[in-house]
């Protein structure tokens, strides 16, 4: 993606845009874990996944990620709420008081270092951060990503790199190729190293703030993200 191919971000509403600026790079990646298929089917956005339940991430510097409408609208009030899914489950969610953003999150589990963010008016999957290192990057949903051109947006992810958690994918993945999916074990070899060769990059030339979900000096999230206390199925 050249310097002046910024792509346009959008949830499905429209109420929450932004840019990806096109100076950057990332990782293409296609995550099976059950928790990235969780995060789907909590938000009621399980179309969103591929045939074998991957969902598409690109691993983005933050800095590169720019809000421009969305991020000022209050909602949700102190207390327990209930989410209703398709299957016409519910799943109770601990919300922390007041937050004053069109742009929520919540975490599967209290102890998972995970935040998953996503859009509060249509609960369209912005991606996810980790609350537990420091800032460097985000995993950006690709389905945020609102360009018309597609060709642009090929450009922009670029070929896919990672396949993880084949091995909770929902159908087999034997097939798929280029790159050939990794199993739980030896993912993370994968994903360290294309997460230190861009963060490399980021860093000098100084994308790695300020990051859209963290106050400044990255130390504290812009939301305390809510818990998921019932099991998905």
């Amino acid at each position: 993606m050249s310097s002046n191919e910024s792509l346009p971000l959008s949830c499905a509403c429209g109420e929450v845009q932004g840019t990806l600026s096109g100076s950057g790079k990332g990782s293409y990646i296609v995550c099976y874990c059950t928790c990235c298929q969780d995060m789907h089917t909590f938000l009621g956005k399980e179309s969103l996944m591929d045939a074998q339940g991957g969902c598409h991430f690109r691993m983005t510097a933050p800095g590169d990620i720019k809000f421009t409408k969305g991020e000022s609208k209050v909602h949700h009030e102190r207390g327990e709420i209930a989410h209703c899914r398709p299957n016409g489950g519910l799943a109770a969610i601990r919300v922390p008081p007041h937050s004053p953003r069109q742009i929520n999150s919540f975490k599967l589990t209290e102890k998972t270092g995970t935040v998953r963010w996503y859009t509060d008016c249509c609960k369209s999957p912005i991606g996810a951060t980790v609350s537990d290192l420091p800032p460097f990057m985000m995993d950006l949903s690709t389905s945020f990503i609102a360009a018309k051109d597609r060709a642009l947006v090929a450009r922009s992810l670029g070929p896919i790199t990672m396949r993880m958690f084949a091995d909770s994918s929902k159908k087999d993945t034997s097939a798929l190729d280029n790159p050939k999916p990794s199993s739980r074990t030896f993912w993370l070899f994968t994903y360290m190293y294309h997460f230190l060769k861009f963060s490399i990059r980021w860093w000098w030339r100084g994308a790695l703030s300020p990051h859209p979900f963290f106050v400044k000096g990255g130390k504290k999230l812009i939301c305390e993200p809510a818990v998921v206390k019932a099991k998905i199925a």
